[in-house]
């Protein structure tokens, strides 16, 4: 059997319900480590589709977290460029001040 690597990008926290959906399906997969914690790595059959691979994960999931699929590392970094610079000035501040409140939100959250 050979793999092909497929990485994941989403919201924070997604690895862990992935992981459990992935495991409770009959897909077969490796998981793989990435050191990036907007990046998951994980290795499927060549035989399988991506499509086959985001239904084994769920569609839950995919939209709960906004998962994104890439096929390389080049490619979930020019992903980042293009959304960064397709944005203008201020609407990248807004995006940045949103990002902040939402995370400072999450973390009062988890205090409480």
């Amino acid at each position: 059997m050979n793999w092909v690597t497929i990485y994941i990008s989403g919201k924070e926290d997604f690895r862990e319900d992935i992981l459990k959906s992935l495991k409770d399906s009959d897909f077969p997969f490796m998981q793989g480590y990435s050191e990036a914690n907007d990046l998951a790595l994980f290795w499927i059959d060549e035989k399988a589709s991506v499509r086959d691979f985001k239904k084994a994960i769920g569609s839950k999931l995919v939209f709960k977290y906004r998962l994104h699929f890439f096929a390389s590392v080049e490619e979930f970094v020019e992903s980042k460029n293009i959304k960064i610079n397709s944005f203008t000035k201020e609407e990248q501040a807004l995006i940045r001040k949103m990002k902040a409140w939402d995370k400072s939100r999450n973390n009062s959250l988890q205090v409480a």
